[in-house]
């Protein structure tokens, strides 16, 4: 196993290959040299503001060339970065700055808000004009040194840092064959910064003098991810199982531009899976891990001429183990359902500040052999396959996976209760496969308050992202109890497709051939009766997937729209307006 750290890794490369490409965005080319020498630069700031060994530094930027420079930049200096969504609410923001005790936040201008004793360092400072500043630094860390710490949604409703090594990262990028990325190879970077797959798609080419391919974040509707994956044609790329699923069924030739796919985050269908192997051919994989065990734990290699019932989670990587244990952490045989458990080199430190937490879910390792190792209980359950592999059962808590994201609702419900107008609420996930999972919420009023779905959407969006917030709400006079006290889930009324119900305003009919039309799609794809040129989609219950499957649905109809156009118009009349004057124009263009 590599001896270096993860900064030394990219510093190797930039040594051996200088004017090799690292990141792309567009036609934008900086090659290992370029973005070594302007982290060496960036890392000297830090410095200069007291960053050292393991000072937690906030990065608050989008998915971009800038946002790398910057966390190998925190890197270099010794620090560990905390990866911060600008549109993540302030209130969200402002929880992840003061948990995880970072004294530095790197955002692309000043304006970022930060609280006092957090120093904001603008990405683009004064130029550097000292040749010296772009050589590397001298500062070391070891491989248990602390890289980065990571959010995931809490049970309890707080947020948890998964705090993880640069060892746990090293075994990442140097452990696997199946993972090797090789000197040259392109990655496609999909993820957004605060989610452990920007990991593999950062660090794993960086490490291996591969490039990463960053794909614009307004690259959201089918088409224009298509036409972008054509132009990449990247040799990896890993996709979310919601997003994987919507690009089989309306292009999956377009995954023929890559060279290995891994898909994962929650469950995979064979059928998707193996349409995409019948285009790429052997390198499709399903992967599983969690946080916890940074970025992947398990591999499988989909055959397209196999017969799947459920598509296995696969074996372990190397460096790690994954067991199926019992209560009492036995192991079991083949064909019985226990929890998982993953323990090796990929397991993390634990939670930041959350050491009783860390406690309950790292526990020690009775199979290893090593000193200290620890197993991380992952609360899925499954079970052994004949072949060694594992297969996912299901879920031994309330945590669920929307869209490929991590959700626990007791998170969802603790905000929701936080309002002083609700008294109770309760949520589900309404939908029966991975398309049409959505977060219901079922809210009782307190005293003689008045709730409205705008009202609570409004009090959501504020505090919570918005992969954490209800698609739904409903409002309900009492949450049914069972005979315990607590809320009767089963008991809570079925979803509706009535715009009444939805607690919807007047519904403004449509008037035009392009408003009828887009009506008509918007309701098709959200399920519900119909839809007023009044309506917000998203406040319909609309997401980003959703609105993917309304623009591909749209274009099939005849009308061609950007992402930017669709998610940009407050209301689908003026959407409507929009695409009109769009046409107009296209027509009198070519007179």
């Amino acid at each position: 196993m590599c001896g270096l750290n993860l900064h030394r890794l990219v510093e190797r490369q930039a040594s051996s290959s200088p004017d090799a490409a690292a990141v792309s965005v567009g036609q934008r080319i900086m090659t290992y040299g370029e973005l070594n020498a302007a982290a060496n630069r960036l890392a000297r700031r830090l410095a200069a503001h007291g960053v050292g060994r393991q000072t937690r530094v906030a990065v608050a930027m989008p998915r971009s060339a800038e946002f790398v420079v910057t966390v190998l930049a925190v890197l270099k200096a010794g620090g560990a970065y905390v990866p911060i969504d600008p549109d993540y609410p302030a209130e969200r923001q402002a929880f992840m700055l003061a948990d995880s005790e970072a004294s530095v936040a790197v955002a692309g201008t000043l304006d970022f808000r930060a609280p006092d004793g957090v120093t904001v360092v603008a990405f683009a400072g004064p130029p550097d004009t000292d040749a010296a500043d772009s050589g590397n630094l001298t500062v070391e860390v070891d491989r248990a040194s602390l890289a980065y710490i990571i959010y995931t949604s809490g049970s309890t409703g707080v947020p948890k840092g998964v705090a993880v090594s640069h060892g746990n990262v090293v075994d990442l990028v140097e452990s696997d064959s199946r993972l090797a990325i090789g000197p040259g190879e392109v990655v496609a970077a999909l993820a957004p910064t605060a989610f452990d797959a920007s990991t593999f798609e950062i660090w794993c080419p960086l490490a291996r003098g591969g490039r990463i391919a960053l794909l614009s974040k307004e690259q959201v509707s089918v088409s224009e991810l298509g036409t972008a994956l054509r132009q990449v044609r990247p040799d990896w790329m890993f996709v979310t199982s919601g997003l994987f699923h919507l690009l089989v069924e309306h292009d999956v030739d377009m995954f023929a531009s890559a060279g290995v796919l891994l898909a994962g985050g929650d469950v995979m269908s064979p059928q998707h899976m193996q349409a995409a192997a019948s285009v790429i051919g052997r390198n499709v994989y399903a992967c599983y891990g969690p946080t916890e065990a940074t970025v992947f734990a398990t591999v499988h290699r989909v055959d397209d001429s196999a017969s799947y019932e459920r598509m296995p989670l696969g074996g372990a990587l190397a460096g790690n183990t994954v067991r199926v244990l019992n209560a009492d952490l036995d192991e079991l045989p083949a064909g019985e359902i226990g929890e998982i458990f993953i323990g090796g080199a990929g397991v993390a430190r634990g939670y930041h500040r959350r050491p009783a937490l860390t406690a309950r879910s790292f526990l020690p390792d009775p199979y290893s052999t090593e000193r200290g190792a620890r197993m991380y209980r992952t609360g899925d359950l499954g079970r052994l396959l004949d072949n060694g592999e594992v297969e996912f059962i299901g879920r031994a808590d309330r945590q669920v996976k929307i869209r490929g994201f991590r959700i626990e609702l007791g998170e969802v419900e603790t905000a929701l209760a936080a309002n002083e107008s609700v008294s109770a609420a309760a949520v589900v996930v309404i939908g029966d496969n991975e398309m049409d999972k959505r977060l219901v919420a079922y809210v009782a009023p307190a005293g003689t308050a008045t709730l409205t779905a705008t009202e609570l959407r409004g009090w959501m969006s504020s505090r919570l992202p918005a992969y954490l917030a209800p698609s739904h709400y409903v409002l309900l006079d009492r949450l049914p109890l069972d005979q315990n006290g607590k809320v009767d889930r089963k008991s809570l009324p079925a979803p509706w497709r009535s715009r009444k119900e939805m607690g919807l305003g007047p519904l403004i009919e449509p008037r035009t051939s392009t408003e009828r039309m887009l009506g008509q799609v918007i309701a098709d794809v959200l399920a519900i009766d119909e839809v007023g040129m009044g309506d917000n989609f998203f406040e319909l219950g609309g997401d980003s997937l959703r609105g993917m499957r309304a623009l591909e649905s749209l274009r099939v109809s005849g009308i061609a729209m950007t992402a930017r156009q669709f998610l940009g118009a407050p209301t689908l009349g003026e959407l409507a307006t929009t695409l009109d004057a769009s046409t107009a124009a296209l027509a009198g263009g070519a007179q």
